[in-house]
């Protein structure tokens, strides 16, 4: 094998990225005059961007978008794979993979004259170094079918209960969702970012009660609609996309908290339009995308002080400031086992 390979190989394993880089297909964009091509993960986010995003960014700069599903690890063995001709010019990170990239010299610096929309976005929540702002976040909680479970769960414990052997579902570890999750479960058991074992040693317990792994958190959204799984670790906003879908589903609060995961955006090094790609980020970051996103049935979490905290994320928390108060992860400790705990989730953990 070719030694610069086996150099990437080695670096994207490190930050977790190994098995997404050597899964994925090459896919390069063709970007002319004005279009962009953009990521998002696929699912909600994905219909939340087509219905809202994408129609506020052609009325206000008359560009298009080609916007590929596509989960962070993977979007990120991309345009890793192809600094030269990058596939995308915006992509769309969860915190962990966006911090694991940053000595991968992938990220344009925001210009931020471009970006008007910025000065209403805190500043702790924009690269210090300019190379990416957050967007949006997610609350993590247990997701359940009303109509076969009648009595809400209340801990994350109660996955285990022998009723609903055959009937949880989880997505994989390269999901930030189930990544998350696991650290939060390592904490309240004695673990930590750096010491995932009491993680591990709960799915095996929980091995018995699990009736499907899905890719991603959008397809575990879809084995509920199809009525594969009745109880799972989800987000917020698939929970509320199902809803507005007829999806007998709720998400319920755990006794130790919800976990809070946030998402950001960055322009690509090398991109054919990088005028443009700042102008989807504005456009992302705008009072009225974010005040959208943040109603029924997305409920994704805003950024920009300018919006407005929809009824139904105050179901959840009454304040940005509260949410961000949630349980979340430090990535920068997690990142440099990832990739090993990816893989040990992928040899350990079948159904």
């Amino acid at each position: 094998m070719h030694a610069s390979f086996l150099s990437r190989r080695s670096l994207l394993r490190s930050a977790g990225l190994g098995a997404a880089y050597l899964a994925s297909p090459l896919c390069i964009a063709q970007v002319q005059g004005k279009n962009i091509a953009s990521t998002t993960p696929p699912g909600a986010w994905e219909a939340a961007h087509r219905s809202i995003l994408l129609p506020a960014f052609s009325r206000a700069t008359g560009g298009s978008v080609s916007l590929v599903a596509s989960q962070p690890l993977d979007t990120l063995s991309k345009v890793i794979a192809s600094k030269a001709n990058p596939p995308f010019d915006v992509i769309m990170l969860d915190e962990g993979p966006y911090l694991a990239a940053l000595s991968q010299d992938i990220f344009e610096k925001i210009p931020v004259d471009k970006v008007p929309n910025l000065a209403e976005v805190p500043s702790r929540l924009v690269d210090p170094r300019g190379l990416g702002v957050f967007v949006s976040g997610q609350i993590i909680g247990i997701a359940y079918n009303t109509d076969k479970i009648k009595t809400p769960p209340k801990s994350w414990s109660d996955l285990l209960k022998p009723e609903f052997k055959g009937r949880v579902g989880l997505a994989s570890m390269g999901s930030t969702l189930v990544s998350a999750w696991m650290v939060e479960i390592a904490r309240l058991n004695g673990g930590s970012e750096e010491n995932m074992e009491p993680a591990f040693q709960f799915v095996k317990k929980l091995l018995p009660n699990v009736g499907a792994i899905a890719s991603s958190p959008g397809a575990l959204a879809t084995l509920f609609q199809q009525g594969q799984i009745d109880i799972a670790v989800h987000y917020n906003n698939n929970v509320g996309d199902l809803q507005a879908k007829g999806v007998p589903i709720a998400l319920t609060r755990p006794d130790t908290g919800w976990i809070h995961i946030k998402s950001s955006m960055h322009i690509v090094k090398n991109s054919r339009n990088p005028d443009l790609a700042a102008a989807y980020i504005n456009a992302a970051l705008s009072p009225e995308v974010q005040t959208k996103m943040a109603a029924e049935p997305y409920f994704v979490v805003p950024v920009s002080k300018k919006a407005v905290l929809s009824p139904g994320l105050q179901a959840y928390a009454k304040t940005v400031e509260e949410i961000e108060k949630m349980s979340r992860v430090d990535w920068a400790k997690l990142n440099p086992r990832r990739g090993e705990y990816i893989e040990r989730f992928n040899r350990e953990v079948k159904v």
